[in-house]
């Protein structure tokens, strides 16, 4: 019976032991559900952070293509605004006929009074030579020459037989021709140069100084100009067909350019008579305009 009773015992000690590690697993496996439960909401929200971070990266990708469409629209649309400008403007400065077709100067220009050039305008005539570029004094003087050189040249005009006339913008000689007389007996022949300084190329002064220079010599009973100048002066031959010259052609890639003129007439005499008037009156009154005229066929008085 006693054996009997301490078994009983022992099972009864089993079964309680038993239940009370039932209860511990219980416990254990609640508390990591609670864990779980708890760490759950976290995982979301971290993951619903990373979604709501993509989706803003992917919005802020998608925005960048637009801004850069817009960009260059409003470039585009820039670049459309301006073309008209800078053809209105190519328009009123022109590429004008003559000896300036080739160049287009989109900016304004003083219109200078072409006049005669008197004794005591020669230093002005002489810094208006030395400005030349090299490339220009070749065309000039068929080779490059230096300032003393344009010192000594000014110095031998005879003021009172050859005849110099000038572009003149504030003061300053910008374009300048010379005629001089050949020979003492009628009918005379005349020889002509022109000279036209860099930034005023391009706007019709070479051709009507050319006009002025043989309207003078036919005045002045010349029966032909002789224009001596380079191959490579293409502006040249431009005026010289112009005006109805002959060109010939030398060895030495020298041109001569030949105006035969006919006698002088009422009209010719008055056309320099008014001009040279006007041009004193443009000097004593000082106005000078800024436009484009020379470059349109307007020339100056």
């Amino acid at each position: 019976m006693a054996t009997e009773t301490a078994n009983d015992t022992t099972r009864a000690a089993g079964a309680a032991s038993g239940k009370t590690t039932a209860r511990k697993s219980a416990a254990k496996k609640t508390a990591a559900k609670k864990a779980v439960s708890k760490k759950a909401p976290a995982k979301k929200a971290a993951t619903k952070k990373t979604a709501t971070k993509k989706t803003a990266a992917k919005k802020t990708t998608a925005k960048k293509p637009a801004a850069r469409k817009t960009t260059a629209r409003k470039s585009a649309t820039r670049k459309a605004a301006a073309k008209p400008s800078l053809k209105t403007q190519a328009g009123k400065t022109g590429t004008g006929k003559g000896d300036g077709a080739a160049r287009s100067k989109p900016r304004a220009v003083a219109q200078p009074v072409i006049r005669r050039i008197w004794p005591l305008e020669a230093d002005s005539f002489r810094r208006h030579l030395c400005r030349l570029s090299r490339e220009d004094r070749i065309l000039r003087f068929g080779r490059p020459v230096t300032n003393r050189y344009i010192q000594s040249y000014v110095d031998r005009i005879d003021w009172f037989r050859d005849i110099v006339i000038g572009a003149v913008v504030d003061g300053n000689i910008k374009a300048s021709g010379i005629l001089t007389p050949i020979g003492w007996r009628l009918p005379l022949e005349g020889s002509a140069a022109v000279a036209v300084e860099s930034e005023m190329q391009g706007y019709g002064l070479g051709s009507e100084l050319t006009k002025r220079l043989l309207t003078i010599g036919r005045n002045r009973f010349m029966s032909r100009v002789y224009m001596l100048c380079l191959v490579k002066n293409e502006r040249m031959y431009k005026i010289a067909e112009k005006y109805g010259g002959v060109v010939d052609k030398f060895r030495d890639e020298t041109v001569e350019a030949q105006f035969d003129l006919s006698r002088p007439t009422a009209a010719t005499m008055t056309r320099e008579a008014v001009s040279e008037g006007l041009a004193l009156g443009r000097t004593v009154m000082g106005r000078v305009p800024v436009i484009g005229a020379l470059a349109n066929g307007t020339h100056a008085a």
